[in-house]
């Protein structure tokens, strides 16, 4: 998206007399009075009504876009409180920057059979800064109860004028009647990339529009009971997959002048390259030559370099929590500050690995919660990460996280593709986010099994890669009495004591845990019966996917496999009246494989399980191979081994 234009078109006249084609502020008693959304019982919301008209306004001063939104909200329940809060992102880029204005916002209720509203006060109105290039208003509907209507209008006026936002067509909850109207200078041609899977069709005619005294495109969406975009387990970013379109200036044609916005990875790739921040700041060593030299005196292998200057920079920059693909305060000040955004840390990383004779460029991306570009556009990109190569091997690196490491990205990071710029070579292009390697957990459990259901154990577990990556965050994020509480409360209220962790506090290696448990009730005892789970409190008892059919990809963040060994010693006097069979498992094309193999040798319960997802992502049409086959993995982690007195 191109958010500096030059408005080409002279504008000739102007008038500002235009009507509201919405009537506001008109709620009947019927959609106070409605209970629930009759094609979709288990919607705690609903939009009654959504109208966005977006168009161009210009005057003598300044020229700019203005988009006008007005929404009615009916709240069904308490569920449905979150819907009463709205959030209007502002973009700003220098100082230019998007302003929201008119906001006029009403709750209505029904009190002594009479429709009462309330008005939103403009101190209820809260201002904030969100990210590096965004700000935020926000505010609350007052006084919001179950059967509430709530509605809203306001203006953003934007000096981006060309840079049209995504127009969004569907949300979490259904929309009952929506009506878009998009309008653009004839002349200036547009690609609209529609996304998601609701079929939709615009209506387009040519008109004239007396604001600007020329004629424009109108884009009109008409939209009935469109239904609620239900998200599940494993999904990267749901508002990849949420109806709407995107509109892309691809050229200007007017009378005796063209020229065309049209771009590639490549040329965006290069745009990027050309800016101060790449081309000149990038490698400024002055500002940390001195601590280079020190760190690698003696050193002469290129891996061990690497090794040194990324732990250097996690250990002596640490992430603001600002995302960015360029500098914030620069490298000599974020070292000096010992804190940085993206930028600050990534791009200090490749300075450092270029002065210490390393191939290393920068890698610009979109993360998973920034969502997949559609198209060739520098402001889609959010984010940068250091690449390296050393003997034809790649290396990719991101330094803001505490428990990343070389080739082992923050999850966020592995989304779809990155765009790399070698200012040096003159290589500008797009290329794949390296894979991570599958994340390993085993679990070791050694147990004693009595006549009272009791059951005395011992676990032992080590995770390596992701599985590492995702333990040290938990364990950080609580301190270790909680997180046994939790653990506790995880498998099955177990008492767990002489718990020990290892290797949580560094990014490398792998993560060991180990700790002795009691279970109470760790077996059924009915009549002169045990009934036990050979899988004890690591079987999986709910199937994360739920829907009938999903269209979207299945997004596991990376492959992984979990192994299991289980050994339980029982008790004196009983014996063996039925066990689980064992079973193998596959989803098709090799995506997936579950081992069960339960044995009971003397007095012994012995049990192997493997499980394994070797494809980060699953697409839509292995879904129901997919759902099914964890139907089956918790049927049969779910069965037990009864056991008869003798």
């Amino acid at each position: 998206m191109i958010k500096k234009i030059s408005l080409i078109v002279f504008i000739i006249s102007i008038q500002f007399n235009f009507s509201q084609e919405i009537d506001f502020g008109k709620v009947s008693k019927e959609e106070l009075l409605e209970e629930s959304y009759s094609l979709d019982q288990s919607a705690n919301a609903v939009v009654l009504y959504r109208h966005q008209n977006t168009y161009l306004l210009s005057t003598n001063v300044n020229t700019e876009l203005l988009t006008e939104i007005h929404e009615r909200v009916k709240i069904y329940n308490k569920e449905g409180f979150d819907y009463a809060t709205h959030e209007i992102d502002l973009f700003k880029s220098g100082s230019a920057r998007e302003t929201v204005t008119k906001i006029k916002a009403f709750t209505y209720n029904i009190e002594n059979g009479k429709i009462v509203e309330t008005a939103l006060d403009k101190d209820q109105i809260f201002k904030n800064e969100v990210r590096y290039n965004y700000d935020q208003t926000k505010f609350t509907m007052p006084n919001v109860k179950e059967g509430s209507v709530i509605e809203y209008k306001y203006t953003i006026r934007s000096p981006f004028y060309f840079d049209i936002d995504e127009v969004r067509l569907q949300y979490d909850v259904p929309i009952k009647k929506m009506e878009v109207e998009i309008r653009t200078p004839e002349g200036y041609r547009f690609n609209k990339t529609s996304k998601g899977y609701l079929s939709f069709f615009p209506k387009v005619e040519t008109k004239r529009d007396n604001r600007i005294g020329m004629n424009v495109v109108s884009t009109k969406y008409f939209l009935n009971n469109v239904p609620a975009l239900k998200d599940e387990s494993y999904v990267d970013n749901i508002d990849n997959y949420r109806a709407g379109v995107i509109f892309e200036l691809v050229s200007v044609e007017l009378p005796g002048y063209y020229k065309s916005y049209s771009r590639s990875w490549g040329d965006v790739a290069q745009y990027i390259g050309n800016t101060d921040d790449y081309k000149n700041k990038l490698d400024k060593t002055n500002s940390f030559k001195d601590e280079l030299e020190e760190l690698l005196s003696g050193k002469t292998d290129q891996i061990e370099k690497m090794g040194l200057i990324f732990k250097y920079v996690k250990d002596n920059i640490k992430w603001n929590g600002i995302d960015g693909k360029g500098f914030y305060y620069g490298i000599k000040k974020a070292l000096k500050e010992k804190k940085g955004n993206t930028g600050d840390i990534n791009l200090t990383l490749v300075a450092m690995l270029r002065d210490a004779g390393i191939k290393a460029n920068p890698v610009v991306i979109s993360t998973k919660d920034n969502i997949i570009p559609f198209f060739p556009t520098v402001d889609r990109l959010n984010y940068v990460i250091a690449y390296a190569e050393i003997d034809d091997k790649k290396y990719f690196m991101d330094a803001t996280d505490e428990f990343s490491d070389i080739n082992l990205l923050p999850v966020k990071d592995y989304n779809w593709k990155g765009i790399y710029i070698d200012n040096d070579n003159l290589v500008w292009k797009q290329i794949e986010i390296q894979t991570p390697e599958a994340a390993i957990s085993q679990y070791s459990i050694t147990a004693s099994l009595n006549e009272e259901g009791e059951v005395n154990g011992h676990l032992m577990s080590r995770h390596t890669n992701h599985s590492a990556y995702k333990f040290r965050e938990a364990y950080k994020k609580a301190d270790e009495e909680n997180f046994i509480i939790n653990l506790e409360e995880k498998y099955d209220n177990i008492e767990i004591s002489n718990y020990e962790v290892k290797n949580t506090e560094t990014y490398d290696g792998y993560v060991s845990e180990s700790f002795d448990y009691y279970q109470e009730t760790g077996a059924d005892i009915i009549d002169d019966k045990i009934y036990i789970h050979p899988m004890s409190f690591l079987r999986i008892k709910e199937n994360p996917f739920k829907l009938e059919e999903r269209k979207f990809p299945i997004d596991f963040g990376y492959p992984f496999s979990q192994k299991a060994v289980v050994t339980i010693e029982l008790p004196n006097n009983y014996q063996l009246e039925s066990q689980p069979e064992p079973v193998v498992m596959k989803i098709p094309d090799d995506l997936g494989l579950f081992k069960f193999i339960p044995k009971v040798v003397g007095n012994k319960i012995l049990l192997m399980v493997d499980f394994e997802i070797s494809n980060a992502q699953i697409y839509p049409d292995h879904y129901l191979f997919l759902k099914e086959f964890f139907n089956q993995m918790i049927i049969k982690e779910n069965e037990q081994i009864v056991l008869k007195k003798v």
